[in-house]
């Protein structure tokens, strides 16, 4: 980023600090009228300072500021041309066999329409960028009209007819530029790199600025002509390194395509899909489904109730307000060590060869899809975490589903030997002894059918789109013939449940319950039976009459005992909460960016 945009950015993020100072500081001192009102100006301003002036953001989320993340292909664009240089860019693309986008300024098409009419008769683009590269946030509705309208007629006096796309001067934008861009059917299209190549910073320079980082769906934006008075308008730097930014980004497996093509690839058939199982149909199905969740949720509430009519919730009420702080925050803690041991051992899972997922990525697909299921009943949060990581991986959707699977499966098998271990040291009631019968068979059996289906020899179709639809399901499986993948995704398990045990021990010291190896495995024990039957957004009710029924079956009192469901429901879901939400938000931002 040039220095100039770099001090303007850095006094705005000044200024903004100083007045939410100013208006906390008012607030504090009793003042909160006016401290209230200088709050809510500053973030209104900030707000509308960011939709104007930054390129990236979009209140309205109706402009194409990228593509799909779950793809490999990009977009290379150039602006404020034609230009001198412009035929050079010409060859440089033609050599290197990739197409283009060119956002055209009219007066700059008026100069040379016989380099427009070489744009497009090269296969290449040409899409709109005004007429005179005036900054348009802050015009009214005639200047934008000029330069929209003048811009479209220049081109098409150049015998082109421009694609319906529309780059802002600078990224500068308003609601008055909006409503013009709706008004015409035009798009309006940002980017994600700027590789400030009107500098001319050296060929050298630009092409690794152009490909720092790579990741899909970019829009890369340079120059081939200049729309900045008093500048040098050569961009004889930037032809020179076409080249090298299209071997580079093909080295690493990309494609360049239009920003038409770019913008078809967006089409969103992962987020219907989503919509459609958070949402589903008014079939006979559905119907069945919400009915049978109504009647499970009528009776977990009347269970609740009735306890309820026995229960001293003042006592309850007591002992939650004297819970421990610190302990707290340790619990919430290990909760965040379990869902890292839960990251790391699906992504052990994935098959070897396949597009494996970074920590970081599966973290935010595991912690998004427990956030979902807070507010989601049933298994809509496994639907939301394979979605967000075959956006992220570009693997399919079949493929990760498949890893799910098997992953509750080797989930199931590392909780056996901790309740043996259990059973061993001491004796436990019925109902947990059936419950270890039950995790062992389903590992077993599920272990088996997934080694009977997993794929033999050849290759593994993992990518959407390659081989059928079984044999993607199959090639999530792979892990099952790989024993070293095997092994440390059932040791990253026996983590998981440990610290699952960990949190349940903290829970208990905090509010000053017994917090024996027997009670916390109980409690760990108890709320995972209860997620498999929930029946409500985040298993409320279930989660806590499961941990209720489990401990005062030990002994410990039931007002203690819905304390501490109460508590330990909590640990889990204010990290999950938070962080999956914001991972989440981001997701859908980018989906329908």
């Amino acid at each position: 980023m040039p220095l100039g945009k770099r001090l303007i950015l850095g006094l705005t993020l000044a200024a903004d600090a100083g007045l939410l100072a100013l208006g906390a500081a008012l607030v504090r001192h009793g003042l909160k009228a006016p401290g209230l009102a200088i709050l809510a100006l500053t973030a209104g301003l900030t707000l509308l300072g960011l939709q104007a002036l930054w390129p990236r953001f979009d209140l309205g989320r109706r402009s194409l500021r990228r593509g799909p993340r779950h793809g490999r292909a990009v977009a290379l664009t150039f602006d404020d041309g034609p230009g001198q240089d412009t035929s050079a860019v010409l060859d440089a693309l033609e050599t290197a066999g990739a197409r283009a986008t060119f956002f055209v300024l009219g007066e700059a098409a008026r100069r040379r329409p016989d380099l427009v009419r070489a744009i497009a008769g090269r296969g290449h683009e040409v899409a709109l960028h005004g007429c005179t590269h005036a900054r348009l946030a802050f015009a009214g509705p005639a200047r934008i009209a000029r330069e929209l309208d003048g811009c479209v007629e220049a081109v098409r006096r150049a015998g082109v007819e421009p694609v319906p796309f529309f780059r802002a001067p600078h990224g500068w934008k308003g609601p008055l530029l909006t409503r013009a861009l709706d008004a015409r059917g035009l798009t309006l299209v940002g980017w994600t790199r700027g590789v400030f190549d009107s500098a001319r910073p050296g060929t050298a320079t630009i092409v690794a600025r152009a490909t720092r980082r790579m990741r899909p769906g970019e829009i890369l934006l340079l120059h081939d002509g200049c729309g900045t008075p008093g500048i040098d308008p050569r961009r004889d730097q930037t032809a020179a390194a076409v080249p090298g930014i299209v071997e580079r980004w093909r080295a690493a497996g990309y494609q360049f395509v239009t920003v038409s093509a770019l913008g078809g690839l967006r089409g969103g058939t992962r987020l219907e899909r989503l919509r459609g199982v958070l949402a589903p149909g008014d079939g006979r199905a559905s119907a069945r489904r919400r009915l049978l969740r109504a009647v499970g949720l009528l009776l977990v509430a009347a269970v609740v109730a009735l306890g309820l009519r026995t229960l001293d919730l003042g006592s309850v009420g007591s002992a939650l307000s004297r819970a421990d702080p610190g302990l707290l925050l340790g619990a919430m803690g290990a909760n965040v060590l379990s869902l890292a041991f839960h990251t790391l051992r699906f992504t052990a899972l994935v098959p070897r060869g396949a597009a494996r997922p970074r920590f970081r990525d599966a973290f935010a697909a595991v912690t998004a899809g427990f956030a979902v299921s807070i507010v989601v009943p049933a298994r809509a949060g496994d639907v939301v975490r394979a979605w967000i990581l075959a956006r992220r991986t570009g693997l399919s959707t079949a493929t990760v589903v498949a890893v799910a699977g098997f992953d509750y499966v080797v989930g199931a098998a590392a909780v056996v030997p901790l309740l043996a271990a259990l059973a061993l040291a001491t004796p436990l009631p019925g109902w947990a002894g059936r419950a270890l019968l039950v995790f062992a068979t389903v590992a077993v059996l599920g272990g088996t059918a997934a080694a009977a289906l997993r794929p033999r020899g050849g290759r593994t179709p993992t990518t959407p789109g390659t081989g059928r639809l079984s044999a993607r399901l199959r090639g999530g499986l792979a892990a099952t013939g790989d024993p070293g993948a095997l092994a440390l995704a059932f040791s990253f398990g026996l983590a998981g449940w440990t610290a699952e045990v960990l949190i349940a021990r903290l829970a208990l010291a905090a509010l000053g319950l017994p917090a024996g190896l027997e009670a916390s495995a109980l409690a760990v024990l108890a709320s995972t039976a209860a997620g498999v039957v929930a029946f409500s957004p985040g298993g409320a009710g279930t989660f806590e009459l499961a941990i209720v029924l489990a401990l005062s079956g030990v002994g410990l009192p039931r007002e203690a005992s819905l304390a501490f469901a109460l508590l330990y429901h909590a640990v889990h879901l204010v990290p999950v909460g938070l962080m999956g939400s914001a991972a989440l938000v981001r997701e859908m931002r980018e989906e329908l960016a």
